[in-house]
């Protein structure tokens, strides 16, 4: 597949001509930090679209702002592609990643120069860990004693955290908690603490002027790297520059942002800081569909990062089949990530967990351009229903929760679907906000729609868990099941809850 062979296409960029006062630290490893950046930039649903659009045409061609490498791919996969508006566009857009790197520069000059002024040198800061691209749920914590299931929550009971910290760092804005317990919860405005020493700003800005004017004549090069990458650059020299003490002592970095391993974090590891990807999610290993092995994803064979946090030995196997053996993979368990402060709702006896994934709507879908077509209206409508129907047989509870509110993205043959069950008299709506582990703890068995993560939590959490398959589509052996029994019909489903719910009310 294209997208695959774009993972692993080498840039052919003379080693020469990386400079080695941009990329620092990461400097070995250059060309697939610029490829990261090009799989995330320009290459998930920008070239879906293009290759669609193209396909959807007599005669259509791919246009679309990438390097000469990617057009030669694209070429040699049967499409044809607008050379001429397809570089015209590259250039136009390496301009406008330079400004965007000129003005990132910019704005750390000025905001390091106004703390310096009007602030004096920085205070001491606490031994802290930082988390990337937090929302408020990630952060936090519920008025009474009920423990949040959220990162921040997760990450201060886990045994392996970094010993001594005495503060939590993160980016989300105007948030309102200040500590948990006697840990102390600091919005930090990006990853780095900003200059704040006359002698970091002299170094900082003898980088910078440099940095700007060489990348500008590099595009006249045609040296498009350096221009490409100057936002990330910009982050990487001030991470050189700050005093290691002021660094935090772990980077955590969640698996949204899976393919990119950034510029600047070669540079704190270099200095004594930790950098760890963590997976708040299982679902990420793709479906089988043959007896072969399940071919890697778009991105997977191009991740890097230091450390891995995963929640089993499957997950592991995975990470290690994508980044190599020699990645360093730690199980942990079940990583809780986001959880509501509000109270989950009191539910009735015989009150089943079903979890889902919502489907978009088809213009959006279409452009994720999936690799295997399951994650569709008529399968998660008919997985809710089949559902709703075995529960009121039995006299059960069925308690829905979605994976996430998706706004006006949602199907509307989904939307449809839900409010025909809020109709009924065993259907129960939970807020997609409450952590999933809150729910299953209030429940007597799981119902998990493959391959979410909740089967496992619940697994985890003792409960009967299973993944119910109504397209029976799936295999039975497929390994991102993590050893989930999958059941693929209405009999077999009525059959497990009977014989789970009926040891539930024995042991009682």
């Amino acid at each position: 597949m294209i997208r695959r062979e774009l993972t692993i296409c080498n840039l052919d960029i003379d080693e020469r001509f990386f400079s080695a006062s941009f990329f620092g630290a990461g400097l070995g490893s250059a060309e697939l930090i610029i490829r990261q950046y090009l799989l995330v930039r320009i290459g998930e649903v920008d070239i879906n679209r293009a290759l669609l659009g193209a396909a959807g045409k007599s005669g259509g061609k791919v246009i679309l702002a990438m390097p000469a490498q990617w057009i030669s791919v694209i070429e040699r996969n049967g499409f044809e592609v607008n050379r001429f508006l397809s570089s015209a566009l590259w250039v136009g857009y390496i301009i406008a990643a330079y400004f965007y790197g000129f003005f990132t520069t910019i704005k750390i000059l000025i905001t390091s120069l106004k703390s310096i002024l009007f602030r004096g040198y920085r205070s001491e800061i606490k031994t802290h860990v930082y988390f990337h691209a937090l929302t408020i749920n990630n952060i936090s914590q519920a008025q009474s004693d009920r423990i949040p299931f959220n990162i921040v929550s997760w990450y201060l009971q886990w045994q392996g955290k970094k010993s001594g910290v005495k503060a939590i760092h993160h980016n989300v804005r105007n948030a309102t908690q200040k500590c948990i317990g006697d840990v102390d919860v600091i919005e930090q405005t990006g990853p780095l603490p900003i200059l704040s020493g006359l002698r970091e700003f002299a170094c900082y800005s003898g980088w910078a002027l440099t940095a700007l004017v060489y990348s500008a004549f590099d595009i006249l090069r045609a040296r498009w790297w350096h221009a490409f990458l100057l936002n990330q650059a910009a982050l990487a020299a001030q991470a050189r520059v700050v005093p290691s003490d002021y660094l935090a002592r772990e980077y955590l970095f969640h698996n949204t942002g899976l393919f990119y391993h950034p510029l600047w974090t070669y540079e704190v590891e270099n200095r004594g800081s930790t950098v760890s990807l963590y997976f708040y999610s299982s679902n990420c290993e793709g479906f089988k569909r043959t007896g072969e092995l399940t071919p890697l994803n778009y991105g997977w064979a191009a991740i890097n990062w230091p450390r891995y946090l995963v929640w089993d030995q499957g997950q592991a196997n995975h990470i290690q089949r994508a980044a190599g053996v020699n990645a360093k993979v730690e199980i942990v368990g079940p990583i809780w990530f986001s959880d509501s402060v509000a109270e989950m709702p009191c539910l009735p006896l015989r009150s089943i967990a079903v979890f889902d994934v919502q489907p978009f709507r088809s213009s959006y879908y279409q452009s994720l351009a999936p690799e295997f077509d399951y994650y569709k209206p008529n399968v998660a409508n008919q997985f809710l229903f089949d559902i709703r129907e075995t529960l009121k047989n039995i006299n059960c509870y069925m308690a829905h929760k979605r994976k996430r509110e998706i706004g006006k993205s949602v199907h509307p043959h989904y939307t449809l679907a839900i409010k025909e069950l809020e109709l009924s008299t065993n259907y129960i709506r939970i807020d997609p906000d409450h952590s999933a582990l809150s729910l299953i703890q209030k429940c007597d068995v799981v119902i998990s729609m493959p391959y979410t993560s909740t089967a496992l939590l619940a697994r985890h959490a003792d409960k009967p868990s299973i993944y119910y398959d109504p397209s029976g589509l799936l295999q039975k052996d497929d390994p991102a099941a993590h050893g989930i029994l999958i059941i693929q019909d209405k009999d077999e489903l009525a059959n497990w809850l009977d014989l789970h719910l009926v040891s539930d009310r024995d042991a009682s």
